[in-house]
């Protein structure tokens, strides 16, 4: 598997709110496991914030959505100094003003492949 890395991708630091646990972006020792995506962010999480020191920008993103949304959220780390997913298939709407402060200088991106859309009751 070939992922893109550089200096900001290396430096970023990911938090987990199941785990309580900070780590990389990519996680290597996880190729060859059950699910490739897990090389991604660890995987199929509710909720992971991924913090930018090197961002030169106050902006952050809210990322709603799927397991995709692993592998594309580094892609998009550059321009933000943080980037908040949230994967709706585990936690609850009612839960998210828990975790997330809702501000004027975000941006918020709705990532779901055709097969979530479709079948939405998967979304809490």
């Amino acid at each position: 598997m070939t992922y893109l890395t550089n200096s900001t991708l290396e430096n970023a630091v990911v938090f987990d709110y199941e785990s309580m646990c900070y780590s990389k972006v990519y996680m290597p020792d996880m190729f060859g496991g059950m699910d490739s995506y897990d090389v991604f962010l660890s995987g199929a999480k509710a909720l992971i914030t991924i913090d930018n020191p090197e961002g030169d920008s106050n902006k952050e993103l809210i990322l709603f959505r799927d397991s995709f949304g692993s592998s594309i959220a580094p892609l998009l780390l550059e321009g933000y100094s943080k980037i908040t997913l949230v994967d709706l298939r585990y936690i609850s709407t009612d839960l998210l003003g828990n975790y997330i402060d809702f501000s004027l200088n975000q941006d918020v991106l709705f990532l779901y492949n055709t097969q979530v859309i479709n079948n939405s009751y998967m979304l809490k």
